[in-house]
């Protein structure tokens, strides 16, 4: 009995007796999102992000975020961003022996945005971004050979509110639609597989994700250029009959968030 042949009789056993480990085309991340009043702002944040239900060893899905922005105009910004994910879960199966699914995602992003502020004490903001990111989401079955890779292409607009108590505490919400395409795949399941996963539902498609997300950053006023960051965000989970396609739906990332604008000008006062 061949390879082939022993997986469709392993996928028919499965449909029947046991559940199937989902298989996750998408992971929320950390909206880019600065609180920006002037010319002259800038952002450079760093973030520790982890599934919210990831354990140390089996189960978990972590990585890093980079971002930064600057704002070249009173209403104007530029933004770009590195995000990276790391994530494995066991597959449990009355048919075949439990086993490990390593997933890998790296993408890059630039884009811009407009900001304006509500009020004259430049308190409460509207800031609406948009940008394009590229790069590659993997995974593999660790004891399977089974692997499967998509060139990400991704279109996202940002509209959010920021709120600037002060020099020391902000918060934001914002609300990010992506539009994630999946090309130039390379995989070694079998049409069956995929077919039974879902995943020939996205090759050279596009998808659209809603990532809510909600910022707090405090500071203290010995060091007003750097700021702690606690970022919650989410996504929307795909929808379609039959798959076994899944979502992480949920992030959160902590980290520190520098200004380096607020430098010079404590070192100006300090000349001075």
């Amino acid at each position: 009995m061949n390879a082939n042949l022993a997986f469709t009789i392993s996928l028919l056993a499965i449909t029947f007796t046991s559940c199937t480990t989902n298989r996750y085309i998408y992971s929320a991340s950390p909206a880019n999102n600065p609180y920006f009043t002037k010319k002259g702002d800038s952002k450079l944040t760093g973030y520790y992000s982890s599934d919210a239900g990831s354990d140390a060893t089996e189960k978990y899905a972590r990585g890093l975020d980079l971002q930064g922005g600057y704002a070249f105009g009173n209403h104007w910004a530029i933004i770009a961003g590195y995000f990276n994910r790391k994530e494995r879960d066991v597959q449990n199966e009355s048919s075949r022996d439990d086993f490990f699914i390593n997933y890998k995602r790296d993408l890059s992003d630039i884009g811009g945005g407009y900001f304006t502020q509500f009020n004259g004490n430049k308190n409460l903001s509207f800031n609406f971004y948009g940008g394009f990111a590229s790069g590659k989401f993997s995974f593999e079955e660790d004891n399977y050979t089974r692997y499967h890779e998509s060139v990400i292409h991704k279109w996202f607009l940002q509209p959010s509110i920021n709120f600037i108590e002060g020099e020391y505490f902000r918060g934001s919400i914002a609300t990010k639609v992506s539009f994630v395409h999946y090309g130039n795949v390379k995989t070694s399941y079998t049409s069956t597989e995929l077919n039974y996963y879902g995943l020939d539902k996205i090759a050279d498609n596009t998808i659209i994700f809603f990532e809510p997300s909600f910022n707090i950053q405090f500071g203290i006023s010995q060091i007003p250029w750097v700021k702690a960051d606690l970022v919650f965000s989410g996504s929307s989970d795909y929808q379609r009959p039959n798959s076994r396609l899944d979502v992480r739906s949920s992030n959160v990332s902590i980290g520190l968030s520098f200004d380096f604008s607020k430098i010079n000008k404590k070192s100006k006062g300090d000349i001075k």
